[in-house]
């Protein structure tokens, strides 16, 4: 197979007349150093000052009918790059060496130069999510006496007015709760809702068979919920709806079962070298996290949902906001090792996202 490569996402096969005719072989970068000499001592003091950015060139060509202009264009950015000889691997680069055009249109040969950083990261989305919500809906459409309920992309709506008492039999997908301690959350935003009650099953609306033993009454566009400790592994099919005779009701529902048990998960950094992840962290409150055992940050969520922190840039975000003022802790600690790691926490955490947990030179 021939050469190629992949600049922001576009493959060199797509440019008419391109030619890749060589990649730069598989090399290491040089580690940046700090040399110092002193009188009446044997040798040298090496300080190590990290990993050097370097040039990969390429050899490219021209062949039929081609339009240099295209590939002008095509080369005329910085970014992400892909080589076909590490395909599943993506380099941050700039192109900072004029490319010599008139000898690629006269000879149809030219060198392209990348000045790549020293880091190489992985060109297959390998982000990690790890939730402790439980709770996982189905797609599910069903009207009945007056009321139509609907579940779809996580979310619950029911709309109408009950012509008489109501129930329906919302089917999620086997949740499976272990021996632990869980809260169940019911977030609803619309009208009506008080005059609902609802249970998680496992197949009958009875408080035996019912998540904590009992029902569930919703808030007025606010947030119910329901804590148990299971002593005994039990598993759950659906949410069971009960709607007063005459009630109009027009709502969103968000559900969550949230497992209070887990306060840590793993993660394998594949590459060779330290990850300098982003996290995405869902929660509220005030949430110590750690890594390895080691303190973090101490992160004041309070109720803006979730941040994220981004442990190359050193600063913290919602969306494009900056929440550098709520978060404290050394940054330089936000690094996973190659191999195993343990995130984990103390306060009140959903979710936590993993982008660029693996890294190599």
């Amino acid at each position: 197979m021939l050469p190629y490569i992949i600049i922001n996402g576009v493959s060199s096969k797509t440019i008419n007349g391109l030619l890749i005719q060589s990649l730069p072989p598989i090399s290491k970068p040089l580690m940046r150093t700090s040399i110092e000499e002193i009188d009446g001592r044997d040798g040298d003091i090496v300080t190590k000052l990290g990993y050097a950015a370097y040039d990969k060139i390429i050899t490219i060509g021209l062949f039929g009918d081609y339009n240099v202009d295209d590939v002008i264009s095509y080369f005329d950015t910085e970014g992400v790059i892909t080589f076909s000889n590490e395909i599943d691997k993506y380099y941050k680069f700039q192109v900072l060496e004029p490319i010599d055009f008139e000898k690629l249109i006269r000879f149809k040969t030219a060198t392209v130069t990348f000045h790549v950083q020293p880091f190489k990261y992985s060109a297959v989305n390998d982000n990690k999510i790890f939730s402790i919500d439980e709770l996982s809906l189905k797609i599910y459409t069903a009207a009945k006496n007056g009321v139509t309920i609907t579940s779809n992309n996580g979310a619950i709506t029911l709309k109408g007015t009950a012509t008489i008492a109501t129930e329906f039999y919302l089917p999620i997908n086997a949740m499976r709760l272990d021996e632990g301690n869980y809260t169940f959350k019911a977030l609803t935003e619309g009208t009506g809702e008080s005059a609902v009650a609802l249970r998680v099953i496992g197949n009958a609306p009875s408080d035996a068979d019912s998540f904590a033993n009992t029902y569930l009454n919703l808030e007025d566009s606010g947030e119910a919920t329901l804590t148990a400790t299971l002593t005994a592994a039990k598993t759950f099919n659906y949410i069971w709806f009960y709607i007063t005779s005459g009630t109009a009701i027009d709502f969103t529902l968000d559900a969550e079962m949230i497992n209070n048990s887990i306060s840590s998960f793993q993660i394998i950094n594949r590459g060779n070298t330290i990850a300098r992840p982003t996290l995405t962290i869902w929660g509220a409150g005030t949430i110590n996290l750690y890594i390895n055992g080691v303190e973090l940050f101490t992160i004041s969520l309070g109720d803006n949902e979730y941040i994220t922190i981004d442990g190359e840039d050193m600063n913290a975000y919602k969306g494009s906001v900056y929440m550098n003022r709520l978060v404290i802790g050394d940054y330089d600690k936000l690094v996973l090792k190659a191999g195993l790691n343990v995130i984990s926490w103390v306060g009140e955490v959903t979710k936590i996202e993993v982008e660029k947990g693996t890294r190599w030179i």
